[in-house]
């Protein structure tokens, strides 16, 4: 049972880890979002730092709440190359923190 849930687990993470915030829905929000992604993207950028949680719930969406909220603390538009991992029964996500430089 329990290593049902697990790849169960694992199969919701695979999917959720492939998305991310569509342009079109940032512009609605007030206050722009750190957009979570588990690749790098095609623009220049400074790296602010690795923002991390570590969780005994197996909500993604409290691990992305979590990894959003610290990335703009500290600034960030994105937060890449996610992972996630398990290991003594919590489950864990780390990624990369950046922030779009201005065009000058």
């Amino acid at each position: 049972m329990t290593k049902k849930i697990f790849i169960s687990f694992i199969a919701v993470l695979t999917i959720a880890s492939c998305l991310t915030i569509p342009p079109e829905a940032e512009a609605k929000d007030k206050k722009k979002r750190a957009v979570l992604s588990t690749v790098d993207i095609n623009e220049d950028y400074d790296i602010l730092g690795l923002v991390s949680y570590r969780s005994n719930d197996l909500d993604p969406e409290k691990i992305h709440s979590a990894l959003r909220k610290k990335a703009e603390k500290m600034g960030a538009d994105h937060v890449l190359g996610i992972r996630y991992y398990s290991n003594a029964g919590y489950v864990y996500g780390t990624g990369t923190a950046v922030k779009l430089k201005e065009d000058k």
